[in-house]
């Protein structure tokens, strides 16, 4: 009895398998039936047949099967997952290296902080500067503004003695003088402080007729004389009106202690002295 080929599922996967009808198959047997047997009285066994169903499924299954796998792998690595991801820590700053480009970038920073600091040290000593300057300024214009006020309300012009009273006039004769009196005399004692009349440049002398004497010129040329002193303070320079200048005396021509006090505008002549004084506000009787 012949035997059929085997065939395992590995071949039968590449062997193309075509289904039998059922009409076909009971042909089959009924053409068996009808064929006359062998000799020697044995009967030829039917061939069994595989199903045609299991012929067909089993490769188709195990292909399905791979198919599953490889779909359900594409699928699963094609579709996003929704998971959070797992936070990650920072790194320890005491871990970080410094980078060379972070290291020139720190330096070129505190260069310019330190650029930065001292423009602005410069600026504040500047402003500084400039505010005690200006300070200054204002204060040398409120004193300017102080002295001037002052220099307005102070006298220009004051009696030569502190005392009232006259013991000759201008223009008076007699044996006292060899013409007319060319001053006013006050009765002082002696040693009585004499003050400049207004303010000038003084200069002393001595006369035979006026003996110790002080000429202060006035900025408008106005000579005022004091004599009979017995000294000066000031031999030169410049006074304001008011100034002590001398002492009264007795010196040259004189019946006594007193001053002689003449007023000469402009250097010339003699004029009275009472009458400018009066004019200056001044009353001297």
């Amino acid at each position: 009895m012949r035997e059929e080929p085997r065939y395992d599922q590995a071949d039968t996967a590449d062997i193309p398998v075509t289904a039998v009808p059922a009409d076909d198959a009971d042909a089959d047997e009924d053409a068996t039936a009808g064929r006359p047997q062998r000799r020697g009285g044995r009967r030829r066994s039917a061939r069994p047949r595989r199903s045609a169903f299991l012929s067909v499924a089993a490769p188709s299954l195990a292909v399905l099967g791979v198919t599953a796998v490889a779909t359900a792998a594409t699928v699963n690595e094609s579709e996003p997952v929704n998971e959070t991801p797992a936070p990650v820590a920072a790194p320890d700053p005491a871990d970080v290296r410094p980078v060379a480009a972070n290291q020139r970038l720190d330096s070129q920073l505190a260069g310019l902080t330190e650029a930065v600091d001292d423009y602005s040290d410069r600026a504040s000593r500047t402003q500084g500067r400039i505010d005690l300057e200006a300070q200054q300024e204002a204060e040398a214009e409120a004193a300017a503004a102080a002295a001037a006020a002052a220099e307005a309300a102070r006298p220009k012009f004051f009696l030569p003695v502190e005392q009232r009273g006259l013991s000759a006039t201008f223009g008076q004769s007699g044996i006292n003088w060899m013409s007319t009196h060319t001053g006013i005399d006050f009765p002082v004692s002696y040693g009585t402080s004499v003050r400049a009349a207004t303010d000038g440049t003084i200069s002393t002398q001595f006369h035979p007729s006026y003996g110790t004497m002080a000429i202060l010129t006035a900025p408008d040329g106005t000579e005022t004389w004091y004599a009979h002193l017995d000294s000066t303070i000031f031999t030169s320079g410049t006074v304001q009106a008011g100034t002590v200048i001398a002492y009264s005396g007795n010196s040259g021509t004189s019946t006594g202690p007193h001053l002689h006090f003449e007023v000469r505008p402009g250097g010339g002549s003699p004029v009275d002295p009472l009458a400018w004084l009066r004019g200056k506000g001044l009353e001297p009787t």
